[in-house]
């Protein structure tokens, strides 16, 4: 009877071990579940914002370069005033080139001017050590002893714009004397420029007794291209 009492306790013994052991695998197979899923939503949150950071730090990287290009490679400047038509008129928008730039002669420039207090474009007309005299009378600039190749601007009957055969238009011939020297030829003197605005007669220049020459450590840049209005968009001649 022992033994037989001793076998069926073996077998409940057994039976629970069993049981025991399947509730065990269940329990850790149903965690290791819930720890997949858990570092499955982990991970996707973490991806969520890695995206988001890989966003953020595109758009900064992107601000930068766009200060950085127009801050030391090009600049945006609004022409104010009549003084460089027709090449340029009120509220065009410019780009400018302001980086390791040396003036050259018919150079469209912006200028920082000290004199007149404020920003102004011009064409720069004669270098240092050129000599700029001006026939008030015949309206016509040289430099060095050679006339401007310049061309008035007239449209024609239809108002259809004329074809530039010269270097540059002009809307007026030179020939109001603004007094900034008592005579010409003059030489321009060393760091120095000349400069004309196309609109002659209308231009605060070098011929202007508040202007004279400019230096050169107050040219800003060269205009090199028009953005707005968008009907005349392209390089500025």
């Amino acid at each position: 009877m022992k033994d037989e009492n001793t076998a069926k306790t073996e077998d409940i013994t057994e039976e629970i071990a069993v049981k025991t052991e399947n509730i065990s695998e269940e329990t850790a197979e149903n965690t290791e579940n819930i720890n997949e899923e858990g570092t499955a939503e982990k991970k996707g949150g973490s991806s969520f914002l890695n995206d988001a950071a890989e966003i953020v730090e595109s758009i900064l990287l992107s601000v930068f370069i766009v200060l950085l290009v127009f801050t030391y490679l090009f600049r945006l400047s609004d022409v104010s005033g009549p003084s460089m038509e027709p090449t340029l008129t009120e509220k065009d928008r410019v780009v400018i080139s302001p980086l390791f730039y040396t003036p050259e002669q018919n150079d469209i420039i912006i200028v920082n001017s000290s004199k007149l207090d404020k920003l102004i474009v011009k064409r720069v007309v004669a270098l240092e050590g050129q000599s700029v005299d001006i026939d008030f009378e015949k309206g016509i600039v040289s430099v060095d002893g050679e006339p401007l190749d310049e061309q008035l601007y007239i449209t024609g009957e239809n108002g259809e714009e004329p074809e530039l055969k010269a270097d540059h238009f002009v809307n007026t011939l030179t020939t109001y004397d603004m007094g900034a020297f008592e005579s010409y030829p003059v030489t321009v003197p060393q760091g120095c420029v000349f400069v004309l605005g196309d609109n002659r007669n209308r231009s605060k220049d070098s011929k202007h007794i508040e202007l004279g020459f400019v230096p050169e450590e107050e040219i800003v840049g060269r205009v090199i291209f028009r953005i707005s209005p968008l009907n005349k968009f392209g390089t500025v001649d």
